[in-house]
């Protein structure tokens, strides 16, 4: 549930708890001109992969055992 929250909370821009369409949409156009790195309007699959999710760095204590 802690990803969703925060992506929740990230897009609700004015922190009231209610992200309305107007958000969602402004966010998600914003986020798309990020990743359009030329300017074309459209997302090559490179451009489009640089939307992934950052690897979280492992623990550690983080066993990576096979059994």
């Amino acid at each position: 549930m802690a990803t969703r929250t925060d992506g929740f909370r990230a897009l609700d821009v004015d922190g009231n708890n209610l992200p309305t369409f107007e958000e969602w949409a402004v966010t998600t156009s914003d986020r798309f001109a990020e990743m359009d790195g030329n300017g074309d309007s459209k997302l090559t699959p490179a451009e489009f992969a640089t939307s992934a999710p950052k690897p979280k760095p492992r623990s550690a204590n983080t066993c990576a055992c096979t059994s």
